[in-house]
């Protein structure tokens, strides 16, 4: 009779878990939640709540928070009360605290691994107490798991500005956990959002959470996600009547909206964690299936489900196939660049200069014909953006392993002349391609009187939002390359100068300073053009029939007169410094860096307010209030012009 009973509880039991599992697995693909039978803890504390209220439930709520993170292992049950609150609670404000307190304590509890969920043969084998209750937390937590993440996934929908930030956090924190593939899919199609603050808030969490990753899981996830996404959107351009390609809000009508990928999305993609291979090498960690060669598969399996990181081979492997998806997604874009903006290809672009040196040499090429191709249809199109990036990425991958590369390269140098014409325009501050300014978050004040700079958010707007930074980084990137300007004739070199100083003459004055440092700095370094100093200047062949001559005395003299003193100081004093062989052409500008003067152009503004004499105070009378104002008539007659 005894086994009887036993063998009846046993098979009770057995259903019971299986029922949970269906159950789980139903609210885990969202076609269902699952139904847990609420805890005694769980039922007195909604019942003390069903007369109180809003503010009832939020005290309840805040209790439950805090039981739960003191000792959860003997409250997890509570969170019942989350999801039942999530769900039925008395106004939208509390069932938003529900799911957004459910996420803030769940973050505290999530471990950095995965629970790998036992077998049948696992659940018959003794165990003592202590890992049968490790057991018992690690499945009630999965369960927990199970129910939340499909409630997130369905409040994104509803109210993505108020739960972006769970979202950001959960992805922080449950990057390795179960479920990671759902977790950051979901993560990646909100990053690409059409709101603002929800794109900002989700991408800033993938770039931490893909520049921590040790075992390049979480990257492969993400980068992946990304491809689904950019195929999903090439297959909805084509249809008719849809469009993905011009920027936001180029129809005022808004009949015309774009519908692809994002900036701060691609942007992501630029912080892979390339390169943990050989730095496993260097510290000489091996992998950790060569010291387990003769145990099982099983074994192995969850070695490896259970290590912090991998062994240099995986390593190796995981950072090909990253890589391979990384160009898959670029060159996608590439071919299609008329259905997407020109801050996406920008980022493209960026990306590509930035893993171009992994590539194969066939790779590489290939890349090269598509860069030509693009930068060539930018300049056609006037889009100086796309065009001084592309060129950027082309001289970049050529002064790397394209050294060894013999191709026709002699687009660089006219494309180069047409883009930094079509760049004028735009240099009109060092944050040109940003939408405020100074940029966001880059500058805070402190008790309303210090101003603090953030030297990573300033980084970030100047590789991103910034054109002269931009042509700062191509000019670099050309006198690198050898098929650039590495090894150029004099005539390249004087074409090259003559528009850097031309830059300089029509920037904005901060900006002027920074091109003109390096304009300076490169007629210094070649002595056989000094003669663009003169008044006749120097005859060379610059592509047509007869030679022509470039001079750049006439820009310094215009710059001379410059309302900046830091710019008619140095212009002034160029032409008898760059020849001379005493001078030191660094000491004539006020930064030995022209990035970190780019970086501090708001300060500078700001600088100006410290000169500017204070008004005399004078006791306010009614007359020194009272403002006097022309009529037209008068006005007119004082200008002796009709307006």
């Amino acid at each position: 009779m005894l086994e009887a009973k036993r063998a009846q509880q046993a098979e009770k039991k057995a259903y019971a878990e299986q029922k949970a599992a269906e159950a789980a697995g139903q609210a885990l693909k969202g076609k269902a939640s699952a139904k847990v039978a609420l805890s005694k803890g769980a039922a007195d504390l909604l019942a003390r709540c069903q007369k109180g209220g809003p503010i009832s439930e939020r005290q309840v709520l805040a209790t439950v928070a805090e039981r739960v993170t003191a000792d959860p292992e003997k409250d997890l049950d509570l969170f019942a009360v989350f999801f039942e609150l999530g769900q039925k609670g008395s106004d939208a404000r509390t069932r938003q605290l529900a799911l957004l307190s459910a996420v803030a304590v769940f973050q505290d509890l999530v471990p950095g691994y995965r629970i790998r969920e036992l077998s049948e043969a696992e659940k018959e084998t003794k165990l003592s107490k202590q890992v049968l209750s490790m057991q018992k937390h690690e499945m009630d937590l999965l369960q927990v798991y199970r129910k939340l993440l499909p409630a997130l996934e369905a409040a994104m929908k509803s109210d993505p500005l108020a739960m972006a930030p769970a979202l950001a956090s959960l992805v922080r924190a449950a990057a390795d956990f179960n479920y990671a593939q759902r977790l950051l899919g979901t993560a990646v199609k909100h990053a690409n959002s059409d709101h603002e603050p929800v794109r900002r808030v989700v991408a800033e969490a993938l770039q931490e959470t893909v520049k921590a990753d040790q075992r390049l899981d979480a990257s492969r996830e993400v980068v992946l996600a990304v491809g689904r996404l950019a195929q999903g959107v090439s297959a909805s351009a084509g249809r008719p009547g849809r469009r993905a390609g011009g920027a936001a809000g180029d129809d005022p009508s808004g009949s015309q909206r774009y519908t692809g990928l994002r900036r701060e999305l691609l942007a992501v993609l630029l912080h892979l964690p390339v390169g943990r291979a050989e730095a496993a090498q260097l510290r000489g960690h091996s992998d950790i299936m060569d010291d387990v060669a003769e145990a099982d598969d099983e074994v192995k399996r969850n070695l490896t489900e259970s290590s912090i990181s991998h062994g240099v081979e995986h390593l190796r492997k995981a950072e090909a196939e990253l890589l391979y998806e990384v160009f898959v997604v670029y060159l996608r874009i590439l071919r299609q660049r008329h259905l997407h903006a020109r801050e996406l290809l920008a980022t493209v672009l960026a990306g590509l200069a930035r893993w171009g040196q992994h590539v194969n040499l066939e790779l590489l090429l290939e890349i090269l014909a598509e860069l030509r191709h693009t930068v060539q249809d930018a300049l056609t199109q006037g889009n100086e953006l796309v065009a001084m990036q592309g060129l950027n990425c082309a001289l970049v991958l050529l002064g790397g392993q394209g050294r060894a590369l013999i191709t026709d390269a002699t687009w660089l140098g006219d494309s180069m002349a047409s883009a930094l014409v079509l760049a004028l325009p735009s240099l009109h501050s060092a944050h040109s391609e940003s939408a405020q300014w100074p940029p966001p978050r880059c500058f805070s004040v402190d008790d309303g009187r210090s101003l603090r700079a953030s030297e990573r958010e300033l980084a970030g707007a100047l590789e991103g939002d910034s054109m002269p930074a931009l042509v700062l980084r191509c000019l670099e990137a050309a006198l690198r390359c050898p098929q650039g300007y590495g090894k150029a004739s004099d005539s390249a070199l004087a074409g090259l100068i003559e528009r850097l100083f031309l830059l300089a003459l029509g920037a904005d004055p901060h900006v002027a300073l920074a091109m003109l440092r390096e304009a300076s700095l490169l007629l210094r370094k070649h002595h056989r053009l000094h003669t663009l100093l003169d008044e006749e200047g120097g005859l060379f062949g610059l592509g047509g029939v007869t030679d022509k001559a470039v001079t750049v005395l006439w820009h310094l003299q215009a710059l001379a007169f410059s309302l900046a003193p830091e710019c008619a100081r140095a212009a002034k004093a160029l032409p008898t410094a760059i020849p001379s062989k005493r001078a030191v052409i660094a000491d004539l500008f006020p930064s030995r860096d022209s990035r970190a003067w780019l970086a501090a152009e708001f300060l500078q503004h700001l600088a100006g307010l410290s000169r500017a004499p204070r008004p005399a105070r004078q006791r306010a009378t009614k007359a020194a209030r009272r403002a006097k104002f022309l009529a037209q008539e008068e006005l007119e007659g004082i200008c002796r012009v009709g307006l």
